[in-house]
């Protein structure tokens, strides 16, 4: 995973051809809309980097990625891009720290609401400062996920009926985390604790922070998820 995203946010890069952005002025609140038309890759590889502000992302569009981004200043604008390298599609949506000192944090606007295809594999790396974020990723064809957050709230949905084995790494830093697992496929949690407290509802401990669901035992296809907590709460349940 990157490290701490107050530290690595730096990258930005220019608009290509294949990402259309249309932005609107609304009085003081700017609506940008994001698509990435869909192309001849085979995978996606995307990166989303959001500093401060609301993130939602789900299953939905038919191109490779499509939404809608709200921001009532300048420097809350996100840089979006795409390149296409062999077979591998590679999305990029940051928002850089640069300028953030110039944002009245109390008055802020910025809230991306997000949709992913389903019909190529993705590799998902969601990295976030000070947000509140919901990732309802049911329904996607997740290779792996890496999910990095520093403060603020985090939700994150796996359930679902998943064909093949995932790795979900989840990182958190300061705030409360929710996450819900499926129950018909095999589920194994290895969770790592910081100083805040985790709340494990309906599975089975294993001991020295693994657990699983009754699935496992007999389960062909896995997911696990690596849980590194902070300060906070975290908060694992069946869907």
């Amino acid at each position: 995973m990157k490290k701490p995203f107050f530290i690595a946010l730096i990258i930005c890069t220019s608009l290509f051809l294949t990402t259309g952005c249309n932005i609107i002025d609304n009085g003081n609140v700017k609506e940008e809309s994001i698509s990435v038309k869909k192309d001849k890759a085979k995978e996606l590889d995307v990166d989303l980097n959001l500093g401060v502000g609301e993130m939602t992302v789900k299953q939905g569009t038919n191109e490779w990625v499509k939404g809608n981004i709200s921001y009532n200043n300048k420097n809350l604008k996100p840089k979006v891009s795409y390149d296409l390298k062999g077979t591998t599609g590679k999305v990029q949506i940051n928002q850089t720290k640069k300028h953030f000192s110039n944002v009245k944090i109390g008055k802020k606007i910025n809230k991306w609401d997000l949709e992913l295809s389903n019909k190529v594999p993705i590799n998902l790396d969601v990295n976030t400062g000070a947000s509140k974020t919901n990732l309802d990723l049911q329904g996607l064809n997740l290779k792996k996920i890496d999910i990095e957050t520093g403060v603020g709230e985090l939700n994150v949905n796996l359930g679902g009926d998943w064909k093949h084995n995932l790795e979900a790494n989840i990182e958190t830093g300061v705030g409360k985390t929710t996450i819900t697992v499926p129950s018909d496929i095999g589920v194994k949690i290895v969770s790592s604790k910081g100083i805040g407290k985790s709340n494990v509802i309906d599975l089975i401990s294993k001991g020295n922070g693994v657990f699983v669901n009754e699935a496992y035992k007999d389960a062909t296809v896995i997911m696990t998820v690596n849980m590194d907590m902070g300060i906070g709460e975290v908060t694992f349940n069946l869907e």
